[in-house]
């Protein structure tokens, strides 16, 4: 009878150990932070800015971003269209209902943004 006791506590082990092991990849960040931009969530869409991209953004440029987003209808994600892993730098199109635009990112080793880039430049714009 006491097996029972070992199983459950080894099988929620298992469970939490797997939900650590998950990297969170660059269009995941991407795609998250353009989320929060888009819901005009300014603590979310910078908690992985690095404290030199903190610096860059003002409260009014966020809001002015999050407006342009929204006048596009809804956001649908993210299409990977270039990438440049050991240059840390990622370029993905946002699909919305009335068109896309171009997000671009660079990824610190530590995961954290050191820069993020919307504008409605073309995928192919040279970087």
């Amino acid at each position: 009878m006491r097996s029972f006791g070992i199983v459950p506590a080894a099988l929620a082990l298992a469970i939490a150990a797997g939900g650590c092991a998950h990297q969170t990849t660059p269009q995941e960040i991407a795609d998250a932070t353009t989320r929060a931009v888009y819901d005009a969530d300014y603590g979310r869409a910078t908690a992985r800015f690095d404290d030199g991209l903190k610096a860059q953004i003002t409260r009014a440029s966020f809001g002015d971003l999050s407006d342009r987003l929204h006048a596009l209808g809804a956001y649908h994600g993210l299409k990977t269209v270039a990438s440049d892993p050991d240059r840390g730098r990622y370029d993905y199109d946002a699909a919305f209902d009335k068109g896309t635009m171009l997000v671009q990112i660079r990824l610190a080793a530590s995961g954290q943004l050191e820069a993020y880039r919307v504008s409605p430049e073309s995928a192919s714009a040279p970087r």
